[in-house]
């Protein structure tokens, strides 16, 4: 108990560690009865790596710093389950135990008002060092999604959330697509609420979209007038990144987004999962 102590920093924070921990075994015992997917095994003591895990959270993702502390014990959890079903491989980079938990808390941030947050339609997430490159385009990729996986350069990913206001993140970019790539495809159980609620989305974005392409500024990066797969995924970089200006400058679309993942990036204390 001294080392989480320091581990934590503050006898506080071990009170909330001590409550949390109690309820993640809670919620693994409850998801062992009442789903398919049995708690893993030796969860029992689990407690050091959550430790270190809480700290480099609070560490390195904003989002999760401003997370009630019910709703920290909650997103960790939904962390450490995304990382038990996904397969890292690393391409010129060495394996380090911060990097799959930092992406997998990417994916829950994209998803933490939903009930289907693990993105089951994807096995494997590839991480290489740097920017890659991609059969035969010339230019190197950040990252991208395709049938074989997700592929994130870990320099970029992690600048996303070292500069986490300046509307550019390869992490919540990357998610965006992965999200939609998967619920378009009808593999997962989110499909039919999440395609209605995506409709709506669609209508209050085509008309932004549409003005971007004819030359108009916008509050989202040009980037986004590529076209609409790349507008949902830049309007989500912008939506965690610059809440407050989009919905200033767009109130529809940050709606619409609010509506669609079920979260407020300017309400983050209230937030309820589902």
């Amino acid at each position: 108990m001294i080392t989480v102590i320091t581990i934590l920093g503050g006898s506080s924070l071990l009170v909330f560690l001590i409550w949390s921990w109690e309820r993640i075994r809670y919620d693994y015992r409850r998801l062992d009865r009442d789903s398919n997917h049995p708690a893993p095994e030796g969860s029992g003591s689990l407690l050091p790596e959550w430790a270190q895990h809480h700290d480099w959270l609070r560490t390195h993702n904003i989002y999760y710093r401003s997370l009630s502390l019910d709703n920290q014990a909650r997103f960790l959890r939904r962390v450490m389950d995304f990382m038990r079903y996904k397969e890292f491989k690393y391409i010129d980079l060495e394996p380090d135990p911060m990097i799959p938990l930092l992406i997998s808390a990417a994916a829950v941030q994209l998803t933490f008002g939903l009930t289907d947050f693990r993105l089951d339609f994807f096995e494997k997430i590839y991480v290489s060092g740097s920017a890659y490159q991609v059969h035969w385009h010339k230019q190197a990729f950040q990252g991208h999604v395709s049938l074989q996986g997700i592929y994130l350069s870990w320099d970029h990913f992690f600048h996303g959330y070292q500069e986490y206001d300046d509307g550019h993140n390869v992490g919540l970019h990357e998610m965006a697509h992965a999200l939609t790539y998967g619920a378009m495809m009808g593999r997962t159980t989110m499909e039919k609420s999440f395609r209605t609620k995506f409709k709506e989305y669609a209508k209050a974005a085509y008309p932004i979209l549409t003005r971007m392409r004819n030359g108009e500024d916008s509050v989202l990066d040009r980037y986004a007038a590529t076209n609409f797969h790349e507008f949902w995924a830049v309007s989500v970089e912008t939506f965690f990144e610059k809440p407050l200006l989009l919905k200033t400058c767009e109130p529809a679309l940050y709606g619409a987004l609010c509506q669609l993942l079920n979260q407020d990036p300017l309400e983050l204390t209230a937030v309820k999962v589902v």
